[in-house]
């Protein structure tokens, strides 16, 4: 574990200011105060210093979130959701062929997970000397607390057991060797500190006040809600693993009352009443990421400042190149599979394997009367976007014969399959991107209430089976998405599943309303099918057009991908382990 020394002058130079528009005004949210050295008796005895501090720990809020984590790619193109180009040196690509190792792994998130507990760590050392009320002070340290659980919880989904120093800071000579905590105690603590969080945060903020953009009761319960699902989920519950006698990965002992557990935490979220779906719009699934003020469904937000220069931070590395998806970054970045795109059901709810449901086949119509979540989620060939001054135009994605015109006729010139700037796959990323070229204020939406309902579907069928409130919860979700309730009202349900029929949909639920959320890449390994959705081919969608203007298709082989079963945690860095030699690698590293 690295000591990461934080000087003052650090810490208060790095302050986030974030801002947001509430009411068509700007207001500050997260003040910034760029200061020198000044000790911890001079910081803690002003409040606007001790602010400063806890707005310094949401400004990583989303490290993992984060869709430009590597090379301008997240996490969602290091699985079966989306392929990131054909670079050997982006470490999405390292991570689905099987190349990281603990001598190359990225420390990111390590390195930051301790300099933000070190921060909270020395705010609750101090906390009793800010002269503020103690009712300011509690709810101060609820943040705190919050944010400390966060970053750990963060760092746990990815290595398992993880060293918990509880509130110790390390003095600047002081030699750090600290054992990883098993995953039952970390889990333990983690819970106990979102549970205290809870306690000394507001349920929800009145629309307009200065602290609506920060983290709730509901952002703390449900954040357990989502520890306690993986928890209670294969990967941690099936019992003690041989080449883990320390229990780092997994519990001692498989235990399907965690499954209740998760279920009841769920639960809580939603019956605090404060949170629904977003509904506003025609088009709520794509609007709702474009919002810049607090929505009922945001659960946990990262409001970057409104300052930042280029918040077009999905489109600059997302958007096809005629859309404007170069923006600077040297070309796009990742694009869907077509193993994302054929989960997208037909709009009467029928999978496209159904020979019921009505699905074309592929062919000119094979993306029509499909759920309407495809739409907004994927830039597909002859789905309809803007095009600055041209207005709204067909993505064209296809090869072949292009014909000649203006900059949308030819676009396949530069969008198109096998040009320099086409895609990989036939397909572009559409979800959370801008539709017009140009910058738009907007949050992360790290977590959302359809997450909630989704996590409580799954959490209750497993222990309970597929009972009506699961039932109820999809049909929320399936209604808002458009699907259609047909004669039985059940959005293209199956009446009276088994639980595993119904595990089956909820499974399958997730990958479509939660795609590039930062939800596959882990499903996939905590549910441990991921040796066979990641140890296999990821496909595209040859579109070529001959010179009559007819189109051919023909689903091809983009990349085989590697899993084996050391990729279910990450390596701990090398780096760090020979600075604390009490660390234990994950097997198979």
């Amino acid at each position: 574990m690295t000591t990461h020394k934080i000087y003052w002058s650090i810490l208060f130079a790095g302050l986030v200011t974030a801002t947001c528009f509430i009411t068509a005004c700007k207001k500050d949210f997260l003040d910034q105060k760029p200061l020198s050295a000044i000790d911890e008796t001079a910081a803690f005895g002003d409040s606007t210093r001790s602010l400063g501090i806890i707005n310094n720990l949401y400004s990583n809020l989303g490290i993992s979130f984060n869709p430009r984590r590597f090379n301008q790619t997240g996490l969602d193109a290091a699985c079966d959701e989306s392929e990131p180009l054909g670079d050997p040196t982006f470490y999405t690509y390292k991570i689905s062929s099987g190349g990281v190792n603990a001598n190359n792994a990225d420390k990111g998130l390590w390195t930051t997970t301790f300099v933000m507990v070190r921060a909270a760590n020395i705010f609750l050392k101090n906390k009793d000397n800010i002269p503020v009320s103690n009712a300011t002070r509690d709810y101060w340290t609820g943040q705190v607390r919050f944010f400390r659980a966060w970053y750990l919880f963060t760092l746990l989904k990815h290595y398992g057991g993880i060293p918990l120093i509880g509130d110790k800071i390390f003095a600047e000579n002081e030699k750090i060797d600290v054992a990883r905590s098993s995953f039952e105690t970390s889990i333990k603590y983690l819970t106990d500190e979102l549970d205290a969080a809870a306690a000394s945060l507001p349920v929800s903020y009145r629309p307009g006040e200065p602290n609506q953009l920060r983290v709730t009761k509901g952002s703390a319960l449900a954040v357990k809600a989502r520890m306690l699902l993986y928890a209670a989920s294969p990967l941690f519950n099936s019992g003690p693993r041989a080449d883990d006698p320390e229990h780092l990965l997994t519990f001692p002992g498989a235990d399907p009352e965690r499954w209740k557990q998760a279920s009841d935490a769920a639960k809580a979220v939603i019956n605090l009443g404060v949170y629904s779906l977003y509904t506003t719009s025609a088009t709520p699934l794509y609007t709702l990421f474009l919002q810049n003020t607090p929505q009922p469904e945001h659960i946990l937000a990262y409001w970057q400042p409104a300052v930042t220069s280029n918040n077009f931070y999905i489109e600059a590395s997302a958007n096809p190149t005629s859309r404007g998806g170069m923006n600077g970054w040297q070309g796009v970045k990742y694009f869907p599979t077509q193993e994302l795109v054929d989960e997208f059901e037909m709009i009467n709810g029928l999978r496209i394997t159904d020979p019921a449901s009505g699905y074309a086949g592929i062919g000119n119509n094979m993306y029509k009367n499909r759920d309407p979540r495809l739409t907004y989620t994927v830039n597909y060939n002859g789905s309809i976007r803007n095009m600055g001054s041209f207005g709204d135009q067909p993505v064209n994605t296809y090869t072949g014969v292009i014909p000649t015109g203006n900059a949308a006729a030819t676009s396949a010139s530069l969008d198109g399959m096998y040009t320099p700037t086409g895609t990989l796959t036939g397909y572009f990323r559409y979800k959370m991107c801008n539709g017009a070229v140009g910058e738009l204020y907007r949050p992360w939406v790290v977590m959302r209430y359809a997450e909630v309902l989704l996590n409580a579907a799954e959490a209750t069928n497993e222990y309970f089976g597929a009972t009506a409130e699961v039932y109820d919860w999809l049909k929320m979700i399936r209604s808002r998405a458009g699907i259609i309730a047909g004669a039985n009202g059940l959005y293209g349900l199956k009446a009276g599943m088994t639980k595993e029929e119904m595990r089956e949909a909820i499974r399958h639920e997730r990958r479509v309303e939660l795609a590039f959320e930062e939800h596959r890449f882990w499903d996939v390994r905590r549910w441990k099918i991921a040796p066979q959705t990641e140890n296999g081919e990821t496909h595209g969608m040859e579109i070529t057009r001959a010179a009559n203007g007819s189109f051919s298709y023909r689903v091809i082989v983009i990349r085989k991908h590697v899993f084996t079963d050391a990729m279910y945690f990450w390596p701990i860095p090398q780096s760090e382990l020979t600075k604390s030699p009490a660390l234990q690698q994950n097997p198979g590293y």
